[in-house]
């Protein structure tokens, strides 16, 4: 079954179903957008937040008097201890997320001004501060459109428009220059730590066969034998947990570096043998630095070349082990339209050797082309589509089947549930904010293999394996915050097989939380 998705490209990871997402982008533009905040200080009522009366955040404890200002890491402290008091205070919210921007900390900055500007929507200084936090927490295009939400309100002080008007322009075309303020190294690697869990019900957790017998063609007589309990469909219910950092870095040159590691492992009381664990890790070096003309139908376009490399480790209770190690190339484009949407094409090169570590004469070696396409719009809906063609050769000629051809195709959606009609104005901030909202994730697959020779001699007379294989999942993501979701979900699997031993069904329904860091 799939994994779930996780918002963000984070939840960009969440759309590209169980391919590891992208890290989270432009980092280093978000030191353009702090500079900016510190500029407006003179002008934003936030200047003077501390000293000004609201909720009761701005006073010391009893007896203790300050001869000096307090240090921003004091003040900070002091105000998440009073946060449980303060949750219906705007200005107590777009001040703590200042602070949190002040210090790097702009997922957790996010979560408190998203909720300042669901109580006070017209808060500018909120707004602007929100823009940080969406660009230090890597979502650049979000952020863009803020700043363009800002430029574009007839009530922006005057003086002001200038300095966004820059700010919008580094956005679109990024110095790469450092902050005098030290507040965040641009070239630094930034880092997203990611925990989910989820409990759930399989009517058929091991993908066992949809038979209860087997038939065997042995010296020209067919034999039908039972099969053991053991290898029949089961249901039951599971348990899954799963760990993932991501890391990621732009050089001054523009290059851009993403590393990922996930640690995922299952479990089921029920069925002993349905445990597993897998790690799996990457790494990618795309270069799109070549920027091309913009026309009438994009405000801006990129192009270059990406390169990666992966690894993966699976250990089941059953007992298959199975390891693998790849490597990827090809070409990338990505453009921004004027409807403000952010899109990405990729077309590539992929080579994979394949490991069962418990049956070698399953293994093989995969070379294959790989096509992808994505795009997000600013209200938020994302959509993906991938496709794949490639042979695995075996390194074992006795391998059954010979050669495999493979050919896969995935699609996915995120619709925010506003775009459904069935969002609540009080509930989400307006598109233009570009909040992650409440929504539906559906993700579809669709593959088909074919051997190139017969399975085997007594299975079917040595009939050639076709397995056609469908998947779909649909999902609900309800955000209590940026960082931290609930999910509920469907899914479902069919195969078709010329061979009857590799038909199967299954079908679940499951929940869980995720939180980021």
């Amino acid at each position: 079954m799939g994994q779930p998705m996780c918002p963000g490209k984070t939840r960009r990871q969440n759309v590209l179903g169980d391919t590891p997402s992208p890290a989270i982008r432009g980092s280093a533009l978000a030191v353009a957008i702090s500079l900016l905040g510190t500029v407006l200080g003179a002008f934003s009522p936030l200047a003077n937040a501390l000293e000004t009366p609201a909720c009761v955040w701005k006073k010391l404890p009893p007896g203790i008097a300050v001869a000096e200002p307090e240090s921003p890491v004091v003040v900070l402290q002091r105000m998440l201890t009073q946060l449980p008091d303060c949750q219906r205070d705007p200005q107590f919210l777009a001040a703590l997320g200042q602070l949190l921007n002040s210090q790097g900390r702009y997922l957790e900055a996010a979560d408190h001004l998203e909720r300042a500007l669901l109580l006070e929507p017209d808060l500018k200084d909120a707004q602007l501060s929100y823009a940080i936090a969406l660009a230090g927490s890597g979502d650049i295009s979000s952020a863009k459109a803020m700043i363009d939400n800002l430029l574009s309100d007839p009530d922006l002080p005057a003086a002001l428009r200038p300095l966004i008007s820059n700010q919008k322009a580094l956005l679109t075309h990024p110095s790469g220059n450092g902050n005098s303020n030290g507040l965040l190294d641009p070239h630094a690697w930034q880092t997203r730590f990611t925990l989910a869990t989820r409990i759930g019900h399989d009517s058929n957790l091991l993908g066992s066969p949809d038979l209860n017998s087997l038939a065997l063609t042995l010296a020209g007589q067919t034999i039908v034998l039972p099969l053991d309990e053991n290898y029949l469909a089961r249901p039951a219910p599971y348990a899954r947990t799963e760990a993932q950092v991501q890391v990621n870095r732009t050089t001054p040159e523009g290059v851009r570096w993403d590393a990922m590691a996930s640690l995922r492992s299952r479990y089921s009381p029920a069925i002993s043998t349905a445990g597993s664990s897998q790690l799996d890790v990457s790494i990618e070096r795309s270069d799109l630095s070549l920027r091309q003309s913009p026309n009438q139908a994009t405000t801006s376009r990129t192009a270059g070349s990406y390169i990666n490399a992966s690894a993966s480790a699976l250990d089941a209770s059953s007992g298959t082990q199975f390891s693998a190690w790849g490597l990827g190339a090809g070409w990338a484009t990505a453009w921004r339209t004027q409807a403000l949407s952010a899109c990405q094409a990729r077309a590539g090169l992929e080579f994979q050797e394949r490991n069962y570590l418990d049956n070698e004469v399953l293994s093989g070696r995969y070379i294959g082309l790989s096509l992808n396409w994505s795009c997000e719009s600013i209200s938020g809906a994302q959509l993906t589509l991938g496709f794949k063609a490639g042979t695995d050769h075996p390194g074992d000629e006795a391998r059954p089947g010979g050669v495999q051809h493979q050919v896969s195709l995935k699609a996915a959606a995120y619709l925010p549930q506003s775009l459904l009609g069935l969002g609540s104005p009080s509930a989400d901030l307006s598109a233009s904010k570009g909040t992650f909202r409440n929504g539906f994730l559906i993700d579809l697959e669709l593959s088909q293999q074919q051997d190139s020779s017969g399975y085997s001699p007594i299975i079917d007379s040595g009939r050639s394996r076709n397995v056609s294989r469908s998947a779909a999942r649909v999902e609900y993501q309800y955000f209590f915050s940026r960082s931290f979701q609930a999910v509920l979900g469907a899914e479902w699997v069919g195969q078709v097989s010329s061979i009857a031993l590799f038909g199967l069904t299954s079908q679940g329904a499951y929940t869980g939380l995720r939180k980021s860091w």
